[in-house]
């Protein structure tokens, strides 16, 4: 039997690697209809017209969608409902659907799309989120521009700045960012038994079959979604893709369909991270005591909301990094523009104010004339400080020793002898970030798990996980925590992937929290079976419960024992099945700051990079990285590895290379041959440390991991680069000719 701390395979490894298993783009059935989408070509534009004529007489063409044939509310949206399933009147950006297209063929959908005219009445625009905050600016939606302001003050934020001997101040630009998971957005659809049932890749199967509902107008239970194993999410599929379009067809047609983006249309037409404008000014005692900290955060959501308020809170809560900080205040913005739609990406806000207030800790650090590592590990949260925004950390805190951990990583000891290079062009430097991220969705928000484990006939165990997975190892999470509280291998498990008819609903796969909530609900839906089977076997055999124990198929005590089988036989058939229900712990000390705000469980790291400029080219290199992690316990080894070399592989990619380009709303690089991401040569070996922590509230200890190690490398990498060259960078990515021309700046004097 498994238990925590192991390497343990994931359970889909072997079908994976065999390819046996169908990811939602595989899937097929005879008689499939393909659908696809015709997507506005201005980002601001009112549809006068429709010519679908030429589009309907294409062979193979079977029908065309539009809004007039949607009969429910038209509108989806996690939060604020102000998307169209299909454009009614006024597109908003380049990508908004109005007709739906499904046709026999593949051919035939895409001669059937470029036969589709609109008229269109194109109206101004706006593309800058500070452009959009202005009086005389396009209106996006009819209710302004600002989709949400958020402001927290804590103490007195000037009377912080009178105490401080040094202020630093600086305005840091975080760029759009493609999620670039393996697989688009996909689903396959058909008509069964009266319902309308998807096998999606979707991040959150419950709140679709509740969109869907009410966007198309039929009943709840008529809606039957399904999430199997899929190529990634990391948020661009928290929310509606696909799902509701497959709906519509099926609805209509009773016949299977299949919907695809292309990588291109993803890019164009899917979720991004939210662009940000941060503007910070920080203070400090000669000693290096922080004493006040102020900043202006503007968050570009695109044309609708999806999560925009949510991640700009996200982003406010997190703003002052995970330090204590006296004096305090933030103004957070929402904005709408009519560029493409941001929402949910790994990370979810904090990425970008780690990056900008990280930067600002090296600053402070210079003009002190502090090692960068003494000011943060001086400044470090502990438990029962007060974080930035005013609330208590009442749980486990481990910055300290995650910062004290780096420094045994082998990069720390080595780190300044590999300064030196045999080049005069090349400069090498080092860089540290700490960062926290709050695990779960925040109060105001429900976030509760069920889970649901079965007893089987053969003496097996079958677990039902109505959170999905997406490459993560969730699934695999679930059967080892089930198997160490049932001391039976994991082989005796089967598990059911969510499944809105057959598992139960508990929340979405994001927010670095579902091990650790579906993992409570788990462990205690396995002690509530053990107990029933004990009561049965104790009540069949005159055998006192107390001497009972599990020994992997079988109920055992000194004189004897029973199959798990024959244990099935014994229960009545309601106890069988165990089910048990949990809610996120909230923060006591809550007040009204916003929706989501603040956490109570945060993980904690220390990143450390070592980087080479070629000040000829301005080129960088990322030599070696170290990470020091505080999650609480560590489950399955792998699996935790997996997590912080998959987030320090993504934030080197931010920091170094990827950014959506756009002109007039419009995504100039929407492919991977434009779009750069990291290749393996472009990553050092990752060393991974870990703190032993220990979250009391949290399943044999543990905390959530999904998302801590994205926050890292920018400004790890930028201050590393700042070491190399003198000269400090606030807009990322850190590109060769954004770093050349900073080198040139250096040289000119200016």
């Amino acid at each position: 039997m498994p238990s925590m701390g192991e390497r343990i395979i994931k359970v889909d490894a072997y079908d994976k690697a065999r390819g046996k298993h169908f990811y939602p783009s595989d899937y097929y059935e005879e008689g499939m209809l393909y659908l696809g989408l015709k997507r506005s070509e201005h980002p601001h534009a009112i549809i006068s017209n429709l010519h679908l004529k030429e589009a309907l007489k294409v062979p193979g063409v079977v029908r065309i969608f539009t809004c007039r044939d949607i009969k429910g509310t038209n509108r989806y949206g996690v939060v604020r409902k102000d998307q169209e399933v299909l454009v009614e009147r006024k597109a908003r950006y380049v990508g908004d659907p109005i007709c739906l297209v499904a046709a026999e063929s593949k051919e035939a959908l895409s001669r059937a799309l470029s036969l589709i005219k609109v008229d269109y009445e194109v109206l101004p625009a706006v593309f800058d989120p500070l452009e959009a905050l202005k009086d005389d600016a396009p209106l996006v939606h009819e209710g302004g521009n600002l989709l949400k302001k958020l402001s927290v003050s804590v103490g007195d934020v000037e009377k912080g700045f009178e105490e401080a001997d040094v202020v630093v101040e600086g305005e840091y630009v975080y760029p759009i960012i493609d999620h670039a998971s393996l697989e688009t957005e996909a689903g396959f659809a058909k008509w069964e038994d009266g319902k309308i049932v998807i096998w999606a890749g979707t991040q959150t199967p419950f709140r679709d079959r509740r969109e869907i509902s009410e966007a198309l107008g039929i009943p709840e239970d008529m809606v039957r979604v399904i999430a199997p194993f899929f190529g990634g999410g990391f948020g661009r599929k928290d929310g509606i893709t696909v799902q509701i379009h497959l709906a519509l067809a099926v609805l209509y047609l009773k016949r299977p369909v299949k919907l695809v983006y292309s990588r291109e249309e993803s890019i164009q037409s899917s979720y991004h991270r939210h662009p940000a404008i941060m503007r910070y000014r920080t203070g400090a005692k000669r000693d290096g005591t922080l004493t006040a900290v102020k900043a202006e955060l503007y968050f570009d959501t695109g044309a609708y909301a999806s999560f925009g308020a949510e991640v700009m809170s996200l982003a406010v809560e997190h703003f002052g990094g995970p330090y204590k900080i006296p004096n305090a205040h933030v103004d957070g913005y929402a904005v709408y523009t009519n560029n493409v739609v941001c929402g949910a990406m790994r990370g979810f806000g904090v990425p970008q104010v780690n990056f900008a207030f990280e930067s600002q800790m090296d600053e402070l650090a210079l003009v002190l004339k502090m090692d960068p590592w003494e000011i943060r590990y001086k400044n470090a949260i502990r438990r029962g400080d007060k974080s930035p925004i005013g609330h208590t950390l009442i749980y486990s805190v481990g910055l300290r020793e995650a910062l004290k951990k780096l420094k045994k990583s082998d990069l720390w000891k080595k780190k300044d002898g590999l300064l030196k290079t045999n080049s005069p062009f090349k400069k090498r430097g080092w860089g540290i970030a700490c960062s926290y991220q709050g695990g779960g969705l925040g109060v105001g928000i429900p976030d509760y798990a069920e889970a649901k484990i079965e007893l089987l006939p053969d003496g097996k165990y079958r677990v039902y996980a109505g959170i999905s997975d997406m490459g993560q190892g969730n699934a695999s999470s679930y059967v080892h925590i089930a198997s160490m509280v049932l001391n039976a291998p994991m082989e005796l498990f089967e598990l059911v992937l969510p499944d809105t008819d057959r598992t139960l609903d508990s929340g979405p796969s994001s927010a670095s929290r579902t091990t650790y909530i579906y993992g409570k609900a788990l462990v205690q839906a396995c002690e509530q079976l053990k107990n029933d089977m004990f009561y049965a076997v104790s009540e069949r055999y005159g055998v006192s419960v107390e001497e009972l124990q599990l020994k992997e198929d079988s109920v055992a005590w000194n004189e004897g024992s029973v199959s798990l089988s024959e244990v099935y036989e014994l229960l009545p058939p309601e106890k069988r099945v165990s089910t048990s229900y949990v809610e996120m712990p909230l923060a006591k000390d809550r007040r009204e700051i916003g929706s989501g705000l603040p956490h109570i469980i945060y993980a904690f790291a220390a990143h450390l990079a070592l980087v080479e400029v070629d000040t000829l080219t301005g080129e960088v290199r990322v030599l070696g990285y170290a990470t020091s992690t505080d999650v609480g316990k560590i489950l399955n080894l792998s699996l935790f590895e997996g997590q912080v070399q998959g987030g320090v592989t993504q934030g080197i990619g931010a920091a170094l290379m990827e950014e959506i380009k756009l002109s007039n709303g419009k995504v100039l690089n929407p492919d991977f041959t434009t779009y750069m991401i990291p290749t393996a040569s472009d990553i050092p070996d990752i060393e991974v440390l870990t703190v032993d922590g220990y979250e009391p509230t949290g399943p044999f200890g543990l905390k959530g991991a999904g998302e801590i190690s994205v926050d890292g490398p920018p400004p790890a990498i930028g201050n590393a680069i700042r070491m190399a060259i003198g000269r400090r960078m606030r807009k990322i990515p850190f590109t060769p000719e954004k770093v050349l021309m900073e080198i040139l700046k250096g040289d000119s004097g200016s």
